[in-house]
């Protein structure tokens, strides 16, 4: 049997000098606190030999690192790579929240004990009034010989500014033993209205998806508005155009060409993924996704997820790959599901808004809403279906969430997000665009497409659908949008299917969403969780997508045959 040795047994990575690693729970402000504290947002960067990313900053000749929530009952990946980074940093800054005092320090301690650092206790804004706390704060610099700096994160004095800078000019060494305490430092988040009645977990549902339905709505209802306004130029560019000889017509002016496909992504597409990414900003900043998750917990345990799995399934509604990478906060027992579910059910903010662009363009709006019910009903099944028992027992017993306190919406971090967002898709998805419709005016100019239809026709045939549906489902494979560039007809202002009724164009837009992950989180996919991983589950998905296709056109119309 061969034999492999981990190198670093024998040969451990040295301490980065001048190197500080903050650490804490999720949602204490680590973030808010460092840039707060040098006073400039991070840059990103990928540790060596790791697939984590932190937030690295230089402030006064030293570096401080900021890293993702750890979470010491859960075997994420995320939580087992921040541990590891604990040998080669030199520093260690312990943020732990003053309103949950003692289960921070009894479950991170034994991180630091006999390392060099610092403490910083955050939301001390909860506790400050409370004399037996202010007391307990003083025996706990003198016991400890620590640095113990009280911050509200949200807003740093410049005294405490200064007391953080002279604590990390002067270290001291973590005792062995957390303090103990005999104050009251504990402070219970207050119960919202609709968490008083037993619709909480179907309210705190319906919270969660409302972002993704505000901006499809709306980002559709003014891309409608404003599509007359440029439709005229358009038009003209076209007719400049025209004289381009073949395939170059094709690409630009086509069916599938560059000028005509390109208004729906600015349109249609970016104002969706602006509006969402906003929306799902300030949820985070003020703490209502940490509550919606502890309270949707109990209830997803029974599809094989988690409360905090959930959440990442819908951030796949503005885009699969960051939700897909988040996955490392997940439990190792429900991480694969998780994917499986972002992969089969999270609509992008491309897709989501391709689809309503199909169905305005067909004069059937109304097929939004049973749309978003079948893409939901059929998710919850899918995952029922291939998760195990083991899986959804596991899934229940990594109850790591609290309620979480609610504070006023960060717009400083929501702008910056946004325009994050707005970079990535000049950057990413504009690009891919363009590749894609130009690569698809060519294989029409060379009648690939005519090919493939009456290839896959029979196909079609078997499952109640379209000929011309071929096409949608091939495009949506490569990139979810693509299944706009299938099915619309730029010149017609219509779809390309002709004759095709409203159970046919449902079942055709939901094929072609969830036949197969877009190729760009197939690849996020195979990097995170392995080709082994991946190979498995688009069988699955191709499986169950062509299932749950058959069973909604088949079925559908042989009930309306005997009504």
């Amino acid at each position: 049997m061969e034999q492999f040795i981990d190198v670093q047994t024998f040969y451990p990575e040295k301490k980065r000098k001048n190197n500080w690693l903050l650490i804490g729970k999720e949602s204490v402000g680590k973030t808010a606190l460092t840039e707060n504290l040098v006073g400039k947002k991070s840059n990103r960067s990928n540790f060596q030999g790791s697939s984590l990313f932190c937030q690295e900053y230089s402030w006064n000749g030293q570096t401080i690192t900021d890293t993702p929530g750890i979470q010491t009952k859960m075997d994420s990946v995320v939580t087992s790579q921040v541990l590891s980074r604990l040998k080669v940093s030199e520093h260690i800054i312990l943020t732990v929240k003053a309103s949950d005092l003692a289960s921070d320090l009894s479950d991170l301690w034994h991180l630091v004990q006999g390392q060099s650092g610092i403490v910083i206790l955050t939301h001390w804004d909860m506790v400050k009034h409370r004399a037996d706390v202010q007391q307990e704060l003083v025996k706990l610099r003198k016991s400890t010989e620590l640095a113990w700096i009280t911050v509200d994160n949200r807003h740093i004095s410049s005294q405490q500014l200064q007391e953080i800078e002279h604590a990390l000019g002067n270290p001291s060494r973590f005792p062995k033993h957390p303090p103990k305490l005999l104050a009251s430092w504990s402070v219970k988040p207050k119960i919202l209205f609709f968490e008083r009645t037993g619709l909480a977990p179907l309210i705190s549902f319906l919270i969660l998806v409302l972002p993704a339905w505000f901006a499809v709505t709306n980002a559709n209802a003014f891309a409608d508005w404003l599509y007359p306004t440029i439709e005229q130029p358009v038009n003209l560019i076209k007719n400049k155009l025209s004289m381009l000889p073949e395939p170059l017509n094709q690409m630009m002016i086509g069916d599938y060409g560059l000028v005509a496909m390109l208004p729906f992504l600015i349109l249609y597409a970016l104002p969706t993924v602006v509006i969402f990414s906003i929306i799902i900003s300030l949820y985070k900043t003020t703490g209502l996704i940490d509550r919606l998750s502890y309270r949707l917990d109990p209830v997803m345990h029974k599809i094989g997820l988690s409360g905090r799995d959930l959440v990442r399934v819908i951030m796949g509604f503005g885009c699969n790959v960051p939700a897909i990478i988040q996955t490392r906060n997940c439990s190792c027992c429900t991480r694969g599901s998780c994917v499986s579910a972002i992969s089969f059910g999270s609509a992008c903010s491309y897709q989501l808004p391709a689809t309503v662009a199909v169905f305005s363009a067909a004069g059937k709006p109304y097929l939004t809403l049973p749309y978003l019910i079948i893409l939901a009903v059929t998710t919850c099944i899918y995952l029922i279906v291939t998760t195990s028992s083991a899986q959804r027992k596991a899934a229940a017993s990594q109850n790591l969430l609290n309620r979480g306190f609610l504070q006023p919406p960060n717009w400083r971090f929501a702008m910056n997000e946004m325009s994050d967002v707005i970079r990535s898709f000049f950057t990413t998805a504009f690009p891919l665009f363009i590749v894609i419709c130009l690569v698809a005016s060519f294989l029409a100019w060379l009648g690939v497409f005519e090919f493939l239809t009456v290839l896959i026709a029979p196909f079609m045939s078997a499952i109640n659908l379209p000929e011309g549906a071929a096409i949608a489902v091939i495009l949506g494979a490569i990139r979810k949008d693509g299944l706009a560039i299938g099915l619309i007809d730029s010149g017609a202002q219509g779809v390309k299917l002709a004759e095709v009724t409203d159970l046919q164009l449902l079942c055709t837009v939901y094929l072609a969403g969830v036949m197969l992950p877009c190729l760009v989180s197939l690849l996020t996919i195979i990097r995170e969780m392995r080709w082994q991983f991946a190979t498995q589950m688009v069988i699955r998905q191709i499986s169950w997508a062509i299932i749950f296709t058959m069973s909604i056109s088949w079925g559908f119309a042989w009930v309306m045959y005997w009504l």
